[in-house]
């Protein structure tokens, strides 16, 4: 039973997330914490590990997530079901698509889908950025969050204008002494 619904779950969250894996991330939260899988401040560290390992976000986060909730087979399931949704859409979108490119009504659902896809994106950088401030005992990591931010936006804001000159690798190597320095 506990297969099924993790594959229910997941096979809903890949069929309703447009935007990409970071557009997934308020579904994630929502279904992930609700079914009691992980906790919220535990999800957070699930976002985290899934931005460092190669590979795509949403893959990487169901992936885990199955693991700890079903072992090696909860992990397949959960990833094929995230999956699943999208390769069924690209290959009936292939199948037909000199039919909808020029259908105004698939015109105005791609339209309408975008201020969705902004709203996803502006919700799962609040759950990164701003929810781990306000839950108890991560505090210092929070606070190390928005520092990097702020060095992150600095430097960015630094390359971007015209009167500076500086290489990748000066940058990133000027990022990790600050990094060593404030942290």
């Amino acid at each position: 039973m506990k297969l099924v619904e993790l594959f229910l779950v997941f096979f809903k969250i890949g069929a309703v997330s447009f935007g990409g894996g970071y557009a997934m991330i308020p579904f994630f939260e929502t279904e992930m914490v609700s079914h009691n899988w992980v906790s919220l401040a535990d999800y957070i560290k699930v976002i985290a590990i899934a931005q460092v390992i190669p590979g795509p976000f949403a893959v990487d986060s169901s992936s885990y997530i199955g693991f700890q909730v079903a072992g090696i087979l909860g992990a397949v399931l959960a990833t094929i079901a995230l999956c699943l949704p999208s390769f069924i859409a690209s290959v009936v979108i292939t199948k037909f698509y000199a039919q909808f490119k020029t259908n105004k009504y698939v015109n105005a659902l791609l339209m309408g889908v975008r201020p969705a896809v902004l709203g996803l994106l502006i919700s799962a950088a609040y759950i990164i950025g701003i929810k781990p401030l306000y839950l108890g005992g991560t505090h210092f990591l929070s606070l190390t969050m928005l520092k990097t931010v702020l060095v992150i936006g600095a430097g960015y804001y630094a390359l971007s204008q015209k009167k500076v000159k500086i290489g990748t690798l000066t940058f990133l190597a000027a990022s990790a002494v600050v990094g060593i320095i404030l942290y």
